[in-house]
């Protein structure tokens, strides 16, 4: 049956990667969700600036099927790759970034995929009300 990760969990999970990663953060906060659903367990994590100037956005899953586990193990596992993922990531001086595709990485017995992106809100805020509003931009530089 599928199920939203409940934000009691969620906080917990924020709580013990603040524990785990406060020192690293620069003005920066984690935001956790999930999901569980027939055949994958995902827990997105994101780090954000809380400027919004930037925001690293990371997907993780594992198949229930391909793992040969129950929802409960295979969040686990995911738990345990997103603590193994971002010692390496913070360890690597932040130039460990995810693909933007899903791609497998063992872990244990086990595989998760991931996939990350970063963004810049702010901006992206900024250029949807430019073309919200219409705003046509004159070409600099012409010749």
């Amino acid at each position: 049956m599928a199920f939203i990760i409940p934000k009691e969990d969620c906080d917990k999970i924020i709580d013990v990667l603040a524990g785990n990663y406060g020192l690293r953060l620069k003005n920066e906060r984690f935001n956790v969700t999930g999901r569980v659903e027939p055949t994958f367990v995902e827990i997105k994590v994101v780090l954000y600036k809380l400027d919004q100037t930037q925001s690293y956005w990371m997907e993780f899953r594992a198949a229930l099927m391909e793992n040969k586990m129950s929802e409960e193990e295979a969040l686990d596992l995911v738990l345990d790759f997103i603590g193994y993922y971002l010692d390496h990531y913070f360890d690597s001086h932040r130039d460990l970034i995810l693909p933007l595709d899903f791609q497998p990485y063992e872990i244990g017995d086990g595989i998760v995929y991931a996939r990350g992106d970063i963004t810049n809100p702010s901006l992206d805020a900024e250029a949807d009300r430019i073309l919200e509003a219409g705003i046509r931009l004159e070409n600099q530089g012409k010749s």
